[in-house]
């Protein structure tokens, strides 16, 4: 109990986030996702935002995270897909790809399921 009162909140909540998604067995951690190997991962949606392209179609990005680690699920030509919003628990499935600054893991047009 005093373990509990002591720890940060957002401490509390990654470690909560982690047994959500461990909670399902199909899922991939996020840490173990290698790129350019499908996976499916179950998470939760820290950020979205609209990319802006050269071509005049934009791209909604979504950080997921697992409490292991973060991806970003891009679908392209989109705005914003109902029911997308931060702090949405989503199982998003595709292949990653190491694209962008810092190489981060990025999934394009995922298959995705709101949880």
């Amino acid at each position: 109990m005093f373990e509990r009162l002591s720890k940060p909140t957002r401490v509390l909540d990654k470690e909560k986030l982690r047994l959500f998604c461990a909670s399902h067995p199909e899922a991939t951690p996020i840490a173990d996702v290698r790129p350019r190997d499908s996976a499916t991962i179950v998470g939760e949606i820290a950020s979205l935002r609209i990319v802006p392209r050269a071509n005049g179609s934009q791209w909604l990005e979504a950080t997921v995270t697992d409490g292991t680690g973060t991806v970003v699920a891009m679908w392209t030509g989109r705005r914003r897909i109902a029911g997308v919003h931060p702090g949405q628990k989503i199982s998003i499935h595709g292949r990653g790809a190491p694209l962008g600054p810092g190489h981060r893991l990025q999934i394009l047009n995922p298959e995705y399921e709101l949880l």
